[in-house]
């Protein structure tokens, strides 16, 4: 009876994969747990898990951000050129930069719900958009801020004492309850989940379909660009390839997650487990010796059964179970 139950939540069958994805990795290679690899895995995991959690959102309200993996890059282009380049203050340039990314959500907001345009090819637009504008910004190469030191790198990219974990693990358990609040205990998320179930209805009942699905972009870019801006503030250093595929994966990772590709259902903690299943994933495949081009291979056929799956268990989950 317990475990039925507990079949029933989303987050149980990717938590049972990453286990087993766990235990699997451990058992053949011996060092999954070793400090190398927990640094990898975290790092690697905590920047996707931050851009599936406003990817999440958006998908439960029934639409999707192609242009997140750009505007992962592009906040903390932005900010590392206004303040490495142009000598800026630091917060003041960051404050600037995840200004950009409130701008990119209201426009893709603003056409999806003004116009009624697929968000699909709204943001796929934009992805483009930014894309050039990342290339015109820093031309190809790579901005670094190897000896530059402020509080602000501190709090997005200092290493915890001598553990393997980083600030971004941090960002991501803060971020995963104020997602989780939002979405399970708050107006908000009632209206969120209200309006991916069915726009005619929610607005019959008197939710702003239209707000919301402005503020869930405007989140989406925004928690896009502090998780670059998290990789930036690590690695010291950002590229215009930087974001490249991260709209995928952290699309994945919800999927993973048990957010339904239709709207109207979903959590931010599943597509934050999705995310580490993932992470573990490749450094599983890494310490095993396999080809680097069999990760994305893995994960295509991983999606396409996870979809298939959710759609044949998407009966047994209901409203009250989300």
């Amino acid at each position: 009876m317990v475990l039925a139950r507990l079949a029933r939540q989303r987050e149980f069958g990717p938590s049972v994969g990453l286990i087993g994805v766990v235990l699997i990795a451990q058992l053949s290679t011996g060092h999954f747990f070793s400090s190398q690899s927990l640094t990898g895995l975290t790092t690697i995991a905590d920047t996707v898990a931050i851009v599936a959690i406003g990817v999440t959102l958006l998908m439960i309200s029934g639409e999707f951000d192609l242009s997140v993996g750009q505007v992962y890059a592009f906040v903390p282009i932005i900010w590392s050129t206004l303040f490495v380049v142009h000598k800026w203050d630091p917060w003041l340039a960051l404050i600037v930069a995840l200004g950009a990314a409130v701008l990119v959500g209201l426009v893709n907001g603003w056409v999806v719900t003004k116009f009624g345009i697929p968000s699909f090819i709204v943001t796929l637009g934009m992805y483009f958009v930014i894309q050039g504008t990342n290339n015109l910004l820093i031309g190809g190469h790579q901005l670094v801020a190897f000896d530059f030191k402020h509080p602000t790198l501190t709090a997005f990219g200092a290493r915890i004492g001598h553990t393997p974990f980083s600030a971004g693990i941090i960002w991501l358990m803060g971020l995963t309850f104020l997602g989780w609040y939002a979405l399970e205990k708050t107006r908000y998320g009632n209206w969120n989940f209200a309006t991916g179930g069915g726009v005619g209805p929610a607005k019959a009942m008197g939710v702003p379909v239209a707000r919301v699905k402005k503020a869930n972009f405007v989140v989406c870019s925004v928690l896009a660009g502090i998780s670059g801006c998290i990789q930036f503030a690590y690695l010291k250093g950002v590229s215009q390839a930087q974001g490249d595929k991260y709209e995928l994966l952290a699309i994945t990772a919800a999927v993973l997650g048990g957010t339904s590709l239709f709207g109207g259902s979903g959590t931010v903690v599943g597509s934050v487990i999705g995310a580490f299943l993932l992470a573990s994933i490749e450094v599983g495949l890494v310490l095993m010796g396999a080809p680097g081009s069999f990760y994305i291979t893995f994960i295509g056929v991983v999606l396409v059964l996870v979809v298939i799956l959710n759609v044949k268990l998407g009966r047994l989950t209901t409203s009250g179970r989300r």
